[in-house]
């Protein structure tokens, strides 16, 4: 039985680059015959109240945007129960589910939505003080690095609108000088208490990663087998103490030589509490949130289903499984 479509399209996501791609989402959405209604936003703010109230009409939620609007789509899904099936069309610049379900490009994504095929994945969870809603995440969460080097790329991406057409190389750029500043003006390595079903860890971790899936930062795979459907979440610990070793890690990241590297620490688990003597920050799939210096990572079991293209998609993704039909 095929079902109208709700899209909800973000046309600040990728800075700017969804307003610019708005007309191929409509032209590709049309050639493929979809049936839905288009709903542009103006705001985070407006994204979330527009979510809420296609969440009563449509059962199936297409959000065309970066990953901060796919989690914010998500959230209200989840958070209202109703089984909505959720649609993603990457307009943002790292897309690191999309990458993991293979519809990280428009047609892959609009092909995903004609042909049904869903998977139900797991949803990072993140309790903090600072607010009693917990925040969502779909793909990962980090500290550290991942924090810095997130808002220095955005604020130089901002102020340098000309060089930032040449979107991949200038990003290369600005973080590469974000992980230096970090380390020469002691930002990190950061001092914390992580603590596992398996235990207590005293940590000094210059970058730490929680992964609901293999793709980090767009390119990186810290922990190849990561996967958002077992139920887990790949914690990643970067132990490095200067630029240099950082970045002599990092270089091994893509051939998988950080794993017998005693620079990085990988595994699994589906509880984590991070506590700090001090205030911290960490990032939310792209969102830099703000912390008191404790919180709280669990996992939400297949609690999302999701749009796949199972040719392009994750190889643990695949098999038989359920299709919702849209015109």
């Amino acid at each position: 039985m095929a079902e109208k479509a709700a899209v909800i399209l973000n046309p600040s996501s990728g800075r700017g680059k969804g307003l610019r791609k708005k007309n191929k989402v409509v032209a590709a959405l049309d050639a493929k015959k979809i049936d839905y209604d288009l709903f542009v936003t103006t705001s985070e703010e407006h994204l979330v109240e527009t979510t809420v109230k296609v969440i009563q009409d449509y059962g199936v939620i297409i959000g065309a945007g970066g990953d901060t609007s796919i989690n914010l789509i998500a959230h209200e899904i989840l958070r209202f129960g109703r089984g909505n099936v959720l649609g993603i069309i990457s307009l943002g610049s790292t897309n690191d589910l999309a990458r993991e379900l293979g519809v990280n490009k428009l047609g892959p994504a609009c092909s995903a939505v004609v042909s049904g095929v869903t998977r139900k994945v797991d949803v990072g969870r993140i309790l903090s003080g600072e607010r009693d809603e917990p925040y969502t995440f779909l793909a990962q969460a980090s500290l550290g690095l991942g924090v810095a080097v997130n808002r220095y790329v955005a604020d130089w991406m901002e102020k340098h609108h000309i060089a930032s057409r040449w979107h991949s190389p200038a990003q290369a750029t600005a973080g590469l000088t974000a992980v230096y500043n970090s380390f020469k003006n002691k930002i990190i390595p950061m001092s914390l208490e992580l603590h596992t079903s398996n235990g207590i860890r005293f940590i000094d971790s210059s970058l730490l990663t929680f992964n609901n899936t293999s793709v980090f930062a767009k390119r990186f795979k810290p922990s190849p087998w990561a996967s958002p459907i077992d139920g887990k979440l790949d914690c990643c610990i970067f132990n490095s103490t200067s630029f240099t070793n950082f970045l002599r890690t990092a270089l091994q990241v893509n051939s998988n030589r950080h794993l017998v590297d005693n620079k990085v620490d990988v595994f699994q688990d589906s509880y984590f509490k991070l506590i700090s003597s001090q205030p911290f920050e960490f990032q939310v799939d792209g969102e830099v949130v703000q912390s008191g210096g404790q919180i709280e990572i669990s996992v939400q079991n297949k609690a999302l289903e999701v749009l796949i293209n199972p040719d392009a998609c994750s190889e643990v993704l695949r098999g038989d499984i359920p299709r919702v039909l849209v015109r």
